[in-house]
């Protein structure tokens, strides 16, 4: 997969170095010289520098080939211009950092196909980790759907119980996907099916709808 990335900065240049170790083509286009010198030194990413709003950047950045472009610029507008330009060159998948909602239309206009809202995730983090500190949200895949992590209360079944026994449970029996289990005694994640063993302290990575947290938070107090 090729990728341009628009900004070097801590969100970008953290993409574009997962992306590069899956051993992606990544492109980094940032304003800053001495940044993307850094960059490109200490992780070797080809970075360039001018503005990711420019055509003439953009085409250095060869956003006629990429499969991807994700803007993480600091401003909306600037995002936007990024997304926009990309668009115009028919790359298939934009992704944007957004900060202000009211900009979400726009680029949905724009052609992004992945809009990532840092208040809204922000806030739904604060307030539900607040209000279920059992729960811990790892990320929000889209506006009511959440990647979460929970540990299995110490205090239940000693000699484990399977993944088919737990979702039948009325708090993981609906909208509710296990996506792996992180073992306490062998520090191993597993890709857990049916009759795989959950054991007192390990911890759940669940696909969920929003909806469901309330039930197993109270599943886990129990």
């Amino acid at each position: 997969m090729y990728a341009v990335i628009a900004g070097g900065g801590i969100g970008g240049s953290h993409v574009g170095q997962m992306l590069a170790n899956r051993k992606d083509d990544v492109v980094i286009i940032d304003h800053d010289q001495a940044r993307c010198e850094k960059l490109y030194a200490e992780t070797g990413i080809i970075s360039i520098n001018g503005e990711a709003t420019d055509i003439l950047t953009l085409k250095e950045a060869g956003i006629e080939r990429a499969d991807v472009a994700i803007a993480t610029l600091y401003k909306d507008i600037d995002n936007l211009a990024f997304s926009l330009l990309a668009h115009s060159f028919g790359v298939s998948k934009i992704m944007a950092k957004m900060r202000h909602p009211d900009y979400a239309e726009a680029y949905r206009f724009a052609g992004v196909t992945t809009i990532c809202n840092m208040i809204e995730l922000f806030q739904n983090k604060i307030i539900m980790e607040l209000e279920n500190p059992d729960i811990q949200i790892i990320s929000q895949i889209k506006l009511d759907t959440l990647l979460v992590m929970v540990k299995y209360p110490e205090n239940r079944h000693i000699e484990g119980i399977s993944i088919s026994e737990l979702s039948q449970q009325k708090a993981f029996s609906r909208d509710c996907v296990f996506a792996g289990v992180l073992h306490e005694d062998t520090e191993k994640i597993t890709m857990p099916r049916g009759d795989d063993l959950v054991f007192p302290g390990d911890r759940l990575f669940l696909v969920i709808n929003s909806r469901r947290v309330a039930g197993i938070s109270h599943f886990l107090k129990k």
